[in-house]
């Protein structure tokens, strides 16, 4: 009993600086990653989107070889794809470092809040719930991440792994938001990142 009090006394102290850290790690790959999401959203535009995007419904299979089929045409430079793009960095790795940075940070803060304070009854429960949330969130958002690259680089779109890839998906979205904590860092990061900004095609050439 005494090693484990020393153990919850350690990890007082411990787990917010671990969700400090982990929010910092998340907030930089969120503001990297913004960059690419807009090339990418901007060539989408205005039938198609990026799969993640597709909700609450999820995607199929013949929406996902559209968006490949889209983004494989728009060159980035000699040797890259807007496509390769999506794969690296946007994906791997990106994405992966946001999911798990998010996670730890949102499962630290409700780890600490149960230990700090002692909470009882429905109060109790409804933090387990959210760091349970946050895990699931960051299991789901990787997969999902690990699974859609795959679709992106394999000849041949398989239309069981993109139902899967479609529900973990629409996974991440609940738990995330059941997570409280973790949407809250999404929607102020979604809010304070700067959006990159296109010049009009069709605008008129200067007098």
């Amino acid at each position: 009993m005494e090693m484990l009090s020393c153990l919850a006394d350690a990890l007082r102290y411990v787990l917010p600086a671990v969700s400090f850290i982990a929010l910092i790690v998340g907030g930089i790959a969120y503001v990297t990653n913004q960059p690419y999401r807009d090339e990418i959203d901007h060539a989408l535009k205005p039938d198609l989107k990026a799969p993640e995007r597709m909700l609450p419904r999820g995607y199929n299979a013949d929406q996902v070889r559209q968006v490949k089929q889209r983004l494989h045409g728009e060159l980035v430079d000699d040797r890259r794809t807007l496509l390769d793009v999506y794969v690296s960095p946007v994906l791997y790795w990106n994405d992966i470092v946001f999911a798990v940075a998010i996670a730890v940070f949102s499962a630290s803060l409700w780890l600490w809040v149960l230990l700090q304070f002692e909470p009882t009854g429905i109060a109790r429960l409804l933090v387990i719930i959210f760091a349970a949330s946050s895990v699931l969130y960051g299991i789901a958002d990787v997969t999902e991440d690990v699974m859609l690259a795959r679709l992106f680089t394999a000849n041949r779109i398989s239309t069981g792994e993109v139902r899967i890839a479609s529900v973990l998906t629409q996974i991440k979205m609940v738990s995330i938001t059941a997570s409280v904590a973790g949407v809250m860092v999404f929607f102020v990061l979604s809010l304070l990142t700067p959006h990159k900004t296109f010049a009009p095609v069709n605008s008129p050439a200067p007098s």
